[in-house]
């Protein structure tokens, strides 16, 4: 992901060695996906995925209440979500200590014009983790946008920076003791142990997975019921076969595997469906 690249570019700026790269599975654009950084004061050799991580950014929302986003994070550790309310963490989620929450998507789409959220969930990580200056990023992400949208990006970046709001999660879930001005954190381990990818790999292989392709989505089709015709023309466009007729003659699509892709919208005769932005828990 752009936004890991950004990341390790900066570090290299502020003097440290860094590594980053994406992790994909087989499926196609629009699935969840992950990107790990490594940094140090110390050449970063291992190119293998971290599997116990110190800090942990989501940057998208629809995924911030799922568990897996936190498999892995050391006693201690720190999220930074796009989200918010802070309440989506999981309750299973136990070992996080701080939690930083920024509304990157309405950043985004004011600043940007897309739900496209790299450039403020970096600014949000440049205040919660004070690991890296805003102004080191602001001149690394020079290194991969040019022209007008290198400028929104910059916005949004400093929005993110401004708008970031960090506490510190109390063991009975209960969030206080706001932090305005975080102190830099000097506490990083310079050189990080090995960790091997088998054992962590075929733990996933032996897993039977059905993948839930409605967590993609951030957008969701909504139906309005006075212009709807019920002809089905939606149903017959959905290339997942999503939308399905209720027991009112009416179509509705199946949350868990609609990926917001907006063709029953385009291809509605009668106009009588739109697409709203989801939030979180509900639309």
């Amino acid at each position: 992901m752009i936004a890991a690249e950004i990341m390790a570019t900066a570090f290299v700026l502020d003097g440290k060695y860094a590594a980053s790269f994406p992790f994909f599975g087989q499926e196609r654009r629009g699935a969840p996906v992950a990107a790990f950084v490594r940094f140090g004061l110390e050449p970063v050799r291992e190119k293998t995925r971290v599997y116990n991580p110190d800090i942990v950014i989501v940057l998208d929302r629809v995924q911030a209440g799922n568990p897996i986003c936190y498999a892995g994070l050391k006693e201690g550790g720190m999220a930074i979500i796009n989200s918010r309310h802070e309440e989506i963490v999981p309750l299973s989620v136990t070992n996080l200590e701080l939690l930083a929450t920024a509304d990157a998507t309405g950043i985004s789409l004011q600043e940007i014009g897309l739900p496209i959220t790299n450039s403020c969930m970096l600014g949000a990580f440049a205040k919660a983790t004070q690991l890296v200056q805003l102004d080191t990023l602001i001149y690394a992400i020079e290194e991969f946008l040019k022209g007008d949208m290198l400028v929104r990006n910059k916005r949004a970046l400093q929005r993110g920076f401004h708008e970031v709001a960090i506490k510190r999660q109390e063991k009975d879930r209960v969030f206080n003791d706001e932090i305005t001005n975080p102190t830099p954190n000097d506490n990083f381990s310079a050189a990080v142990p090995f960790q091997s990818p088998y054992e962590s790999a075929w733990a996933e292989v032996q897993k039977l997975v059905t993948v839930r392709t409605g967590e993609w989505r951030f957008i969701a089709p909504v139906l309005d019921k006075k212009t709807c015709r019920q002809c089905g023309w939606c149903s017959l466009y959905c290339p997942l076969g999503c939308m399905k007729p209720g027991e009112d003659g009416y179509f509705y699509p199946d949350l868990n595997y609609c990926k917001g892709c907006g063709i029953c919208a385009y291809e509605c005769p009668a106009q009588a469906i739109r697409m709203v932005m989801e939030e979180v828990g509900g639309y």
